[in-house]
């Protein structure tokens, strides 16, 4: 087995120092696999036409070494081939990672590449970019804006940061109105934030992150309704207590596609992790069997896997 590995060089979870000594132990725990491969060292912006590149270079998989974001861009190089993606979690908190079942320990995910099943799964897809966890606007991209600002102004840790970002931006409690359309009608409201997954999402407030199948062939969309801090806290409250989809100012809708109007020329949009500034209309949709995976032999997919849907040249 012949396989590329693409890594981020600029990873905050590897780190420019140990870069180098971390593609040794990539390479190393592969070829003790069985693997032959080949590691490839590039910065962020480089890492979809890399990845491309080497998709086309006769290799039998791709591998993403890093994480969410580094496999999101990775994914959307081989969305709509048949060149798998195969990953290696070497990021912070790894959702795909652990949603495709993937072991998180360096050795035992070189493993399961080696022993592994061809799968394909869906993505999604927000005007013509990848995703592969989900997509948000509203509190989620402010927060994240915040939280890398102050850690490049005062050097602060990721959490840190990530806390003290979150209370600024809960404090200002910025709402949306957004117009939704799908293919069940229409949503109207003034909300902190909308989430789009790639497939369902477990929403009890113990376990919320996971996803229990990622080739349904659709999109999950939540919607916090509440209008005011004091209602977002009692939001939370009540989904301690029970589950979130049983929260009066929560809605959870499945969906295979959606366009979000909302008055905003321009729109700060989180995509896998990544913020990105973005002119609505937003169009989101599923993309069924459009990504060959190398999944564990422990993950549960549905036979048959659905075919590939081609992407659609005009976005909104």
């Amino acid at each position: 087995m012949k396989v590329a590995v693409v890594m981020n060089a600029g990873a905050g979870s590897i780190g420019s120092a140990k870069c180098d000594e971390r593609k040794a132990e990539v390479l190393a725990a592969l070829t003790a696999a069985g693997i032959d491969a080949e590691v490839h060292l590039c910065e962020p912006a480089q890492l979809t036409r890399t990845a491309r590149d080497l998709a086309a270079s006769g290799v039998d998989a791709v591998v993403a070494a890093g994480g969410d974001g580094t496999v999101s861009a990775v994914a959307s190089a081989l969305a709509g081939g048949n060149v798998p993606l195969a990953v290696l979690p070497l990021g912070t908190l790894n959702h795909f990672a652990k949603d495709l079942r993937m072991p998180l320990e360096l050795g035992e995910a070189a493993l399961a590449i080696a022993s592994g099943n061809v799968t394909r799964i869906d993505v999604g897809e927000l005007n013509g970019r990848i995703f592969v966890n989900n997509s948000s606007i509203g509190l989620y991209p402010e927060t994240v804006i915040r939280r890398d600002r102050d850690r490049k102004a005062s050097g602060r840790g990721k959490w840190t940061a990530m806390f003290l970002a979150a209370f600024r931006v809960l404090r200002r409690f910025p709402l949306l109105k957004v117009r939704i359309v799908t293919e069940s009608g229409t949503l109207r409201a003034r909300t902190p934030l909308v989430f789009i997954g790639n497939n369902a999402y477990t929403i009890n407030v113990l376990e919320l992150g996971e996803r229990a199948h990622l080739d349904r062939g659709q999109l999950s969309l939540y919607m916090i309704k509440a209008t005011s801090r004091l209602k977002m806290f009692w939001v939370t409250v009540r989904a301690i207590l029970q589950r979130l989809d049983a929260v009066a100012d929560f809605e959870a809708h499945a969906i295979r596609e959606a366009l979000i109007r909302t008055g905003h020329r321009r729109l700060q949009v989180a995509i896998d992790g990544e913020v990105e500034l973005m002119t609505p209309p937003l169009y989101y949709r599923s993309r069924p069997g459009a990504l060959a995976v190398i999944a564990p032999r422990t993950l549960e997919v549905s036979e048959p896997a659905p075919t590939p849907v081609p992407a659609r040249g005009d976005a909104a």
